[in-house]
Order: C-alpha cells, then structure tokens, then sequence
C-alpha cells in the first residue's frame, strides 16, 4: 500500500474514532488469484468523533477513540481518504488527508494515531499473509500512541520481555504457542506500573494477531489502550 498525505495543521489536534458504518464491499477473491485488496482501519487517536471519506463518499460515520473497522474488500486502485469531525459537511478542509493506492492481494492497515511528539497522523501497514507454522499464533505489536519505548511482557515479568524498547512507529512480530498469555506493557527498563494491563489474550493456532498501542500515556488522565485485528 503507496500512502500519501497532506495535513491540516490548524484542526489535527481534535482528531479520534469509533464505527458507525462499514465500507462498500466488493466482488469474493477469485479461487486461484486474488481481486481485491483486505484493508483494515484503525482510530488511535482520542476526543473527538470523526467521518472517514473515501473519494468523497462517506466510509466509516461516528468513528471513534479504540474502534477497529475491517477488514473490508476494495477493488485495488486509488482512494483519496479525508477526515473531517464527525457532523460537519462534506466540503469542510479535512483534519487529515491522504492519497492511498491498494493493490490486489495484499492485507494493509491504516492507523490514525498519534506520534511521540502527540501529532496526528496516519500509519500505514503491510500485514503478512504467509501461512502460521501448525499449533502456533503470530503476534504482532505495533507502537502507535504518544508514548516512549515500551517493554512487552507475555507472562512473569520476572523473565526477559518478548519485545523490548519497541517504539512508536515501529512493529515487532513474534511466533508462540498457542495458549492463554497475560499481556503487560512497561515503559522501557521500568517495572513499576505498567502502561498497559495486566491483560489475558488467547491466542489460537494458525491465528495472526496484532495488538495496536493508542492513544497517549503522557496526557492527564492517560488515555493509552491497545486495539486487536486478528485474521
């Protein structure tokens, strides 16, 4: 997936999520080759509801703060993405803006969230489609939220983190075991309170899933969760 994007600077800072309405779907992939792109989207960044307009027709209504939309079939192409508060008119300057080409085949994730620095933005990723080796789960984290470097722990945080000083903007992928974890998110090197959970996640065979940070740890109160897409 090719993105680009032109920004609002004056209205970003309002930018947030939470589906009200799910894209247009398109023809079933062929048996032997793929037709359509698997997109899915993603609202990371909290306040205010916002509409999601794809050539300039309304994709997602109402969206908010921690909402996964998708994945939804597109005919591959180009879509021009704009984003405005949820209820203003179609012909108001966007918050956010972005020219995204899809092709056949591929599994892509787009992200509103926030930076380090706790600007607006969209992240866009590919997603693997190769097959989960048997009895395993591949799980993915991605740091999207206005936070430093975090430590992931799957289990006793008294063994070393599965992730370590993940940063925003970046995706670690590990392969486990399928089975029951208990998730726990730390700043990098601290051991204190964690940013995020203690969670139980179950992770099933031949499942992939990725776990989304959102949101802002340095706002008062915190704001920062995690978003899951699996397939």
């Amino acid at each position: 997936m090719r993105l680009r994007t032109r920004v609002s600077a004056t209205a970003l800072a309002v930018l947030t999520s939470t589906a009200g309405a799910v894209i247009a779907t398109v023809p079933a992939h062929a048996a032997s080759m793929p037709t359509t792109a698997q997109v899915t989207i993603i609202h990371g960044i909290p306040k205010v509801p916002v509409t999601v307009y794809a050539n300039g027709k309304a994709l997602i209504k109402d969206f908010k703060f921690g909402t996964v939309v998708g994945p939804v079939s597109l005919t591959p192409g180009k879509y021009a993405l704009a984003i405005r508060p949820f209820g203003a008119a179609s012909t108001t300057t966007p918050l956010l803006a972005a020219s995204v080409s899809v092709v056949a085949g591929e599994n892509a994730t787009v992200v509103a969230n926030l930076t380090a620095a706790g600007k607006p933005t969209l992240s866009v990723f590919a997603n693997p489609t190769s097959t989960v080796p048997m009895g395993m789960a591949r799980v993915i984290v991605r740091h999207t939220a206005q936070a430093p470097g975090v430590d992931v722990y799957a289990g006793p945080t008294s063994k070393a983190p599965l992730i370590s000083n993940l940063r925003n903007g970046k995706s670690a992928t590990a392969t486990v075991p399928s089975g029951t974890y208990r998730i726990s998110v730390y700043a990098h090197g601290t051991m204190t309170k964690p940013a995020i959970g203690p969670a139980t996640f179950h992770f099933a065979a031949g499942t992939t899933y990725i776990v989304y940070a959102i949101g802002s740890a340095t706002t008062m109160p915190a704001t920062i969760t995690v978003a899951v897409q699996k397939y």
